[in-house]
C-alpha cells in the first residue's frame, strides 16, 4: 500500500470539527434505542428536519430546476416493492447520464430522505437523472435482502427501454456512501456476468467512506499492517464501532473479499482519515489499482465518517460535496 494512504494512527481532528462537536453537544452520552422501528423513525425525522432547514437557507437553490418523483419498483419475487425517488432536471429529456445513489446507514436506518440534498445537487449541477432507492433494512430483514434490492434497482434501470433520441454515449454510474458504498461496490462486481449477457453497463463507481470488509476477518492477502483503522484511535463522536460484523454481513462476498477485480469500471473513492472505515476505503483502492482499475482517491484529512451529512453547513462539508460532484464529472467524462 502507498505510504501516503497508510495511517498507523489518525491525524488530529480538524479544529472546525472540534468546534462543531462542542456547539452541537455531540460528546454528550447518546440515548440507547433498542427498538429498530423507533430508531429508524428518529433517524428519518432528523434527516427530514435537516433537509427542510437547509432547503430554506443554505441550499434553497436546490428547490428549483429539478423534477422529483417517488415511485416503486416491484421485486422479482413479487413479495415486496422497493421505494425509489427519481431526480431529473426540469429542462432535459430522458436521454441524459444516469446515477444510481445508494444511501448509507449501516443497512439499519435510512430512506429516500437520507441523502436527498446530495441527490438534488448531483442532478442539478451535472444535469443528469439520479435514482435513489430505499432498500430493505436490518434487523427486520437480512443484509443480503438489501443487496438483492440494490441489484434489482440496477437491473431495472439499466434494462429500461431507451428513447429513440437517446445518446449512445450516455453513462451510468453507481454511487454509495458508507454501507451504501458497500452495496454500490457489490453491485458493480455481481453485475459483471449479467452485463456480458444483457448489454447492461456500468461506466463508473463512486464510493464515499465505503464499507468493504469484515475487519475482524480480513480476506486473504490483507494483514493488520494494511487495515489499521478499526481501533479506538479512529473512534469519533460520529462512529465508534463497526456497523458490519460477521453476524450481520451479506452472504455474498464483501467488496474486498472478491479476488477478481479485473475489468471493473473506473472508481472515485472518498475516504476520511478519522474514521474506523478509513482502511476499508483505501485497501479497496489499492486492491483495484493492483488489478489495473483506474482509481482516484480523495482523502479528507482530519474529518470523521460521512461528516457532510451530519454537519452540512460547515465549509469543509460543502467542499466535500463539491469534490464528490467533481468526482462524478470525472467518471462521466471518461
Amino acid at each position: 500500500m502507498l505510504p501516503t494512504l497508510t495511517l498507523k494512527e489518525p491525524p488530529p481532528l480538524d479544529p472546525a470539527w472540534l468546534a462543531h462537536e462542542r456547539t452541537a453537544n455531540l460528546l454528550a452520552p447518546k440515548p440507547i434505542i433498542t427498538d429498530p422501528t423507533e430508531r429508524q423513525k428518529i433517524y428519518s425525522e432528523t434527516c427530514k428536519a435537516r433537509n427542510t432547514s437547509l432547503l430554506s437557507s443554505q441550499d434553497k437553490d436546490l428547490n428549483d430546476g429539478i423534477f422529483i418523483q417517488d415511485s416503486f419498483i416491484k421485486a422479482p419475487d413479487e413479495n415486496h416493492s422497493i421505494p425509489i425517488r427519481c431526480y431529473r432536471p426540469s429542462n432535459i429529456n430522458d436521454s441524459e447520464n444516469t446515477i444510481i445513489y445508494y444511501h448509507g446507514g449501516g443497512l439499519t436506518v435510512g430512506d429516500l430522505d437520507s441523502e436527498d440534498l446530495s441527490c438534488r445537487r448531483i442532478s442539478k449541477t451535472l444535469q443528469c437523472t439520479v435514482y435513489s432507492p430505499a432498500y430493505r433494512l436490518m434487523p427486520q430483514h437480512h443484509a443480503s435482502d438489501a443487496l438483492a434490492d440494490a441489484l434489482t434497482v440496477f437491473h431495472h434501470i439499466s434494462q429500461a427501454p431507451q428513447p429513440a433520441n437517446a445518446n449512445k454515449n450516455n453513462k451510468l454510474v453507481l454511487l454509495g456512501s458508507s454501507s451504501g458504498g458497500q452495496l454500490a461496490a457489490q453491485v458493480s462486481q455481481l453485475a459483471r456476468k449479467s452485463i456480458a449477457e444483457s448489454g447492461e453497463k456500468i461506466d463508473g463507481v463512486l464510493l464515499r467512506c465505503p464499507v468493504t470488509c469484515d475487519a475482524a476477518n480480513l480476506p486473504t492477502g490483507f494483514s493488520r499492517d494494511a487495515h489499521v483503522s478499526m481501533n479506538a484511535a479512529f473512534h469519533t463522536s460520529l462512529l465508534s464501532a463497526p456497523a458490519l460484523t460477521a453476524e450481520n454481513r451479506t452472504v455474498e462476498k464483501l467488496p474486498l473479499e472478491e479476488g477478481d477485480l479485473g475489468g471493473l469500471p473506473r472508481h472515485w473513492v472518498q475516504a476520511c482519515t478519522n474514521d474506523v472505515y478509513y482502511s476499508d476505503g483505501v485497501c479497496y483502492v489499492e486492491a483495484l489499482r493492483g488489478q489495473g482499475v483506474d482509481v482516484v482517491v480523495d482523502v479528507v484529512v482530519g474529518w470523521p465518517h460521512t461528516f457532510w451529512l451530519k454537519a452540512p453547513g460547515l465549509e469543509r462539508a460543502v467542499e466535500a460535496e463539491r469534490d464528490m460532484v467533481q468526482g462524478l464529472r470525472w467518471l462521466l467524462e471518461g
